[in-house]
């Protein structure tokens, strides 16, 4: 059977799962009647003709600009998703079209009263605090529909520490404020439901997604998945690696986590099953090879452009600085995947079986073409905004060069409407975490915690780092990535500034947590997704995705400790240094993570090999040296007792 019908032969199956992944959630946008489809494309396609008439020609006022988009996605979202997990969605409940009203007119209330607002600057009117109230309770209502509970719940108790000032005891309390100042704080200026998040969301993430979506309909995402069969596929548990390749290639457009997992992942878990994997062993290495899409260059995640704009560093310099540290990440995926594979026998796949390296890599050319072109446009000093949409009509043109690759009218249309549809979460998550940013704007809460957080830790950088870890883990479970890195670069980012992290190496080693919570259980999204398409136990999944991710708990000490992996600060020494160090931990925490080497380990053997990961972030000579030898005496003693150890049963 060729690798073409192995696919194939998995599609009945796949369909059904991403099916019920669609029938789970809340979103109806596909379950609609006809009529009401056509309704939320037509809203849709307007949208995104107005993101690029404004990405190209210019965008409005900021208050306008923001507004709108906000706008668009609270109509979408309460348009498009359901208040509850009713099986009959195929109709639009009255009450939600009130609501999309009501989205509607505090949108248009702002453009009517622009000139008013810009002239009585921090008077609000009874109106003002009234249309900002209904835009809170609009965007409450909207993220627990699209993105969940947990965002909202931390949404209202920060607008609850807004009012609760007054009777918080220490550092924590301040004078309270009135719903007439938070109402206004939120709604008529830019440091609450149009600030900074907001901001981003209608510039740079719109044109990324815009330019992901173009690249699957272009067939780009399967021609990735074809490279990468092709590349890895003659290797021991191939289509494994053909998983974490493909999503590393998929990563550096889309730059969401649940979006890799439903596109390679429908294509790579059904064949490592097929190879002898675990189907939840299959799930989790999609889950956490996809989770770092996020981090991988050159587009990586909506984060990393709020990272941009919060920090003033240059997006392209996030990118430059996030690529060394995205490689070690997918090097100890590949690494654990390859160790599974040996620990359990599994044998190649047949040559006949596999797609031809170099016909493959001249079918992907010409998709390959705009993902030069982004970076090319970048260093040559372009906005990601217009790298992002100039890229996307250089795709566009490269995909008629092919067959394989052109669109009709039809799709070009219809990727249009679906770069709307997958906004409306993004958008309404910027939104909500506005009001986050708004009550840590309002009160000083940002200073306050970070100073509660360097006197728990004593001053000691390696215990601020390890509390920073947990809360983002924590935080991260429950929330979105973006939403969670907005939350703590308030909080935690000054904490390790003040002790002389580098400003770039702060923002990231929060950013790394959020995604790394994505295969956290017991809120892990990615994994159950993963679990869905494997048909696989979704806690059982969770934990397989977080051993094979158990090295990227180790990258962030590493870029802390050495800021040359960030190229911050980098001579030849510190980067040759600081890769030598990061590579020795990643195999220390792989091969003790899958608990396998040259042979299997026993538990003395991995706790060893824990304990030199940890010598190997310190910057010195002597734990290196240390942490080196553990790993050589450890290989030793697996090279000189290979001959004598039986062979291992396959597990499948």
């Amino acid at each position: 059977m060729s690798w073409k019908e192995k696919l194939l032969k998995h599609d009945k199956v796949v369909d059904v799962d991403l099916k019920e992944l669609e029938i789970e959630g809340k979103s109806r946008i596909e379950l609609l009647d006809p009529a009401y489809k056509k309704i939320l494309a037509a809203i849709g396609l307007i949208w995104t003709l107005y993101q690029l008439y404004t990405g190209f020609f210019g965008v409005f006022p900021a208050v306008l600009q923001r507004s709108t988009t906000m706008g668009f996605g609270l109509v979408l979202a309460f348009l498009g998703y359901s208040f509850g997990n009713k099986k009959n969605k195929k109709t639009i409940p009255v009450f939600d079209w009130i609501l999309a009203a009501l989205s509607v007119a505090v949108v248009v209330y702002l453009w009517a009263n622009f000139r008013y607002l810009v002239t009585r600057g921090g008077s609000p009117t009874t109106a003002d605090v009234v249309m900002g109230c209904i835009a809170v309770l609009l965007v409450l209502e909207a993220a627990r529909r699209c993105v969940g509970i947990p965002l909202v719940v931390v949404a209202l108790v920060f607008l609850a520490y807004a009012f609760a000032g007054p009777h918080l005891p220490g550092l924590l309390g301040h004078r309270g404020y009135s719903i007439r100042r938070v109402a206004s704080q939120m709604y008529v200026t830019l440091e609450g439901l149009l600030g900074t998040p907001m901001s981003v969301a209608t510039t740079f993430v719109f044109a990324f997604i815009l330019f992901g979506c173009f690249l699957e309909a272009t067939g780009g995402a399967k021609l990735f998945i074809d490279l990468a069969f092709a590349i890895t596929g003659r290797y021991a548990g191939g289509p494994a690696k053909t998983a974490v390749v493909a999503s590393g290639l998929l990563g550096t457009i889309s730059g969401s986590s649940l979006a890799n997992v439903v596109t390679t992942g429908s294509f790579t878990i059904p064949l490592m099953k097929s190879c002898g994997y675990k189907p939840s062993f299959a799930g989790g290495v999609e889950a956490s090879s996809s989770s770092a899409g996020q981090i991988m260059p050159p587009v990586m995640g909506a984060a990393a452009f709020i990272m941009a704009e919060t920090t003033g560093i240059p997006y392209l310099r996030i990118c430059g600085a996030a690529a060394i540290p995205a490689v070690l990440y997918y090097l100890a995926v590949l690494l654990s995947v390859d160790l599974e594979a040996r620990r359990t026998h599994l044998k190649t796949l047949p040559e006949e079986q596999i797609p031809p390296f170099l016909p493959t890599l001249l079918k992907s050319v010409p998709l390959l073409i705009p993902l030069v072109t982004i970076v090319m446009l970048m260093v040559m000093g372009y906005t990601p905004l217009k790298a992002a949409l100039w890229s996307t009509i250089v795709m566009v043109a490269a995909s008629f060069t092919t067959k394989a690759t052109r669109m009709s009218w039809r799709t070009f249309v219809n990727t249009l409407i679906r770069s709307a549809h997958n906004a409306i979460g993004v958008t309404v998550a910027c939104a909500i975490c506005g009001i986050v940013t708004g009550v840590i704007t309002l009160t000083g809460l940002g200073l306050k915690l970070s100073d509660l957080i360097v006197k728990a830790s004593g001053g000691n950088l390696l215990i601020t780092l390890a509390l920073t870890m947990v809360a983002s883990i924590i935080l991260g479970m429950g929330l979105p990535t973006t939403a969670k890195y907005i939350v703590l670069s308030a909080i935690a980012a000054p904490a390790l500034t003040t002790l002389g992290v580098p400003l770039i190496a702060a923002h990231l080693f929060i950013l790394y947590y959020g995604v790394i919570a994505e295969v956290t259980p017991p809120v892990a999204l990615t994994s159950y997704a993963g679990a869905a398409i494997a048909r696989a136990p979704g806690v059982e999944t969770a934990l397989q995705g977080l051993k094979i991710s158990i090295a990227a708990f180790f990258i962030p000490y590493m870029f802390v400790y050495y800021p040359s992996l960030l190229f911050e600060s980098v001579t030849a020494s510190d980067l040759f240094s600081g890769l030598f160090s990061a590579f020795v931990g990643v195999i220390c925490l792989a091969t003790a993570s899958i608990g396998y080497m040259f042979g299997p380990l026993n538990a003395l053997k991995r706790a060893i090999l824990f304990v030199g990961t940890v010598l190997v972030v310190l910057p010195s000579f002597a734990t290196d040296f240390v942490g080196v030898a553990v790993i050589a005496v450890i290989a030793a003693t697996q090279i000189l007792g290979k001959k004598k150890r039986p062979a291992i049963p396959q597990d499948r």
